[in-house]
């Protein structure tokens, strides 16, 4: 009798793991929960136009850098939520908007990757198990830009995956303009982009969550209005440059060692210690069996 009992209960801790791991984990360890927010406070420089030279200024102006996403709301079709990525950057002197752009994403909540045909391929955020590849990153004015995986760094205890672009940029739909930037006014057949392909964007990953630990990005030469046909430079728009460092990196690297630990836990710990109690209740059933069987 305690030997069929101790085989069911074995049998049932195994199959247990086994649906947790197929079923209950993936749910509970989605890229995209539906309490999920990503924000980033940094400083940066900004150099606007002088408008009496119409050249860029020597000296740059220090700005704050905000990024906001989260989860907007989710959508009528399964498997997609909207995502609301918000960019400002403010004068720190004056506070004024040297900077916005919002865009809303539609996005598979369980790997972070765009649901648009269009768009396959390519990714909000970087998805949980990140790997030594190249990405295709479309967040806030980034539009498929592809980040090379470059090596490995120890940022605050933290083992990140360090992705980079150095390249092109161009990037006309977020000078658009909102309420409360004007943006950079443009005729038909032009375009803006930073001047000599200076553009550069460099990641830090933290690989099993995903998440992003710092940022480093910026235009040295600063962006142009430029003739789409002739590629001829008209007019500056703005030089920008910004890095996640101190106060910011500390309290990211904080939510991701928690964001680690729940994903741990949920996704290998559970399951793998279910398994392993099944096992050794198997293990033990088999032990009575053959005790029982040489005193009959």
């Amino acid at each position: 009798m305690i030997h069929q009992s101790l085989l069911i209960v074995g049998s049932l801790l195994i199959l247990l793991a086994a649906g947790w791991e197929l079923a209950l984990a993936p749910r509970w360890t989605q890229r995209l929960p539906p309490d999920w927010t990503w924000q980033a406070n940094y400083i940066g420089i900004t150099a606007a136009p002088d408008p009496a030279t119409g050249r860029f200024p020597a000296d740059n102006r220090i700005s704050t850098y905000q990024r906001s996403v989260a989860i907007a709301s989710a959508t009528e079709r399964p498997r997609v939520v909207k995502i609301r990525d918000s960019y400002i950057i403010r004068d720190v002197e004056t506070g004024a908007v040297a900077y916005e752009y919002i865009i809303d994403a539609m996005v598979d909540p369980a790997t972070g990757a765009y649901t648009a045909p269009a768009l396959q391929g390519q990714v909000l955020v970087f998805p949980r198990h990140a790997e030594k590849k190249t990405y295709r990153l479309r967040a806030s004015y980034l539009k498929g830009v592809p980040l090379d995986y470059q090596g490995e760094e120890n940022i605050g205890g933290l083992t990140t995956y360090v992705y980079g672009y150095q390249g092109r940029g161009e990037y006309t739909q977020s000078y658009a303009g909102t309420e409360r930037y004007p943006g950079a006014p443009l005729a038909a057949g032009q375009e803006v982009k930073c001047a000599g392909d200076q553009f550069y964007l460099k990641v830090w990953v933290e690989p099993l969550t995903g998440e992003t630990l710092k940022l480093d990005e910026g235009c040295p030469s600063g962006d142009y209005v430029y003739d789409i046909a002739t590629g001829r430079q008209l007019a500056p728009v703005v030089r920008w440059a910004g890095t996640t460092a101190g106060d910011d990196i500390l309290i990211r690297a904080d939510q991701i060692r928690a964001d680690r630990r729940r994903l741990l836990w949920f996704d290998r710990y559970l399951p793998a210690g279910a398994a392993l109690i099944g096992l050794l209740v198997l293990g033990w059933a088999g032990v009575r069996r053959a005790v029982v069987g040489a005193r009959g």
